[in-house]
């Protein structure tokens, strides 16, 4: 994940360090004898060299930023010039233009017009980059479900959390992972089995709860699905009622319209939006929907363990303004783990 953000430092140390190869004097030669010996030379380089020589075209912002930036003052031009390179990496990776934005005035207001020795370049980019990031992922008032529970357990009230996302993002899976991690708190769980629209649903959802012994509640398939989540909450002996809703792969008007209902029903504490980090512009898209129609708490994003680029993780957060509670990282129930915004934006680079 934020692969394009570390490869925009690749080299930047050694480009700083190198000192500037003297210009070579050919004045005195002829045009027609520096093309000759410019096509020998290049037709008689290893092929290593001309590869390296090509990377070294490829460089990013901060590499030829460092070329330009000595004690010398960087001029607004020359600014402009040389974020169109990070601007477009940050494009191609998913990120919106709301914080695109935001790093660009960051590293502008940091940049431009200040003298700073080279050496100092990358760490001050780097800085700036990690805390419009961290800004970011923190502007959301943060949510803790398992203090919530907590709380609600110490006044003998249930914590309904109801889980939405469209379908085919592991919504029923990570369902499944909160409640191994609620039993591990020592809170007793019951499930919802509100998806009676897609074939199979509830025979997935009770797998899982054969596998970690919790009981569910179920209707038959085309039964109303608010009608599952209201018997699962008036059920007996729980801690947490966790309702497991339906998905389309576009969310619609009916959808839309069922989630609300269930949400008028169930009355749920705490409504989490299930998506894949690895949906790109989608994932930003589907959480504006729900969110604008049924209403969002907080955010699980699945499968960051092969998101390579990351962008979309922050746009999500920036759309709605919601905070991501947990991230999933593989099938099993213990890949999962809590969200922390100063850990991750630490690792970015």
């Amino acid at each position: 994940m934020f692969e394009f953000l570390k490869k925009a430092f690749k080299g930047f140390s050694e480009s700083l360090s190198k000192p500037e190869k003297p210009k070579e004097k050919l004045a005195e030669q002829r045009p027609v004898e520096l093309a000759e010996q410019a096509f020998k030379k290049e037709t008689e380089k290893p092929r290593e060299i001309k590869k390296l020589e090509h990377e070294e075209k490829e460089k990013g912002f901060l590499q030829r930023l460092a070329t330009v930036v000595t004690e010398a003052k960087l001029t607004e031009d020359q600014f402009s010039n040389l974020f169109k390179i990070l601007e477009i990496e940050l494009i191609q990776n998913n990120v919106a233009f709301p914080i695109i934005q935001q790093i660009r005035a960051n590293l502008e207001s940091a940049l431009v017009g200040k003298s700073l020795p080279r050496a100092q370049v990358s760490e001050k980019v780097r800085q700036i980059l990690r805390e419009t990031i961290l800004d970011t992922l923190e502007s959301p008032k943060p949510l803790d479900i398992l203090q919530i529970a907590t709380e609600k357990k110490s006044k003998n009230e249930p914590l309904v959390v109801m889980f939405v996302g469209t379908n085919g993002h592991g919504k029923t899976t990570t369902l499944a992972k909160i409640a191994s991690l609620f039993q591990q708190n020592n809170f007793r769980c019951v499930f919802a089995a509100a998806d009676t629209f897609r074939a199979a649903s509830i025979e997935q959802l009770e797998h899982h709860a054969n596998k970690l012994s919790i009981r569910m509640i179920k209707h038959k398939y085309g039964a109303d699905p608010a009608a599952v989540a209201f018997d699962a909450v008036k059920a007996k002996d729980k801690d947490i009622v966790l309702i497991d809703t339906a998905g389309r792969q576009t969310p619609d008007a009916n959808l839309m319209e069922e989630m609300a209902k269930i949400k008028r029903v169930a009355k749920p504490d705490v409504t989490i939006f299930v998506g894949e980090a690895i949906a790109g512009s989608d994932l930003i898209e589907q959480a504006k929907a729900f969110n604008e129609k049924i209403g969002i708490d907080g955010i699980i994003l699945t499968k960051v363990d092969v998101d390579d680029k990351g962008g979309a993780l922050l746009s999500v957060v920036q759309a709605i303004n919601k905070p991501i509670l947990y991230i999933g990282t593989g099938q099993n129930y213990k890949d999962i783990e809590k969200f922390e915004p100063k850990k991750f934006a630490s690792k970015i680079l």
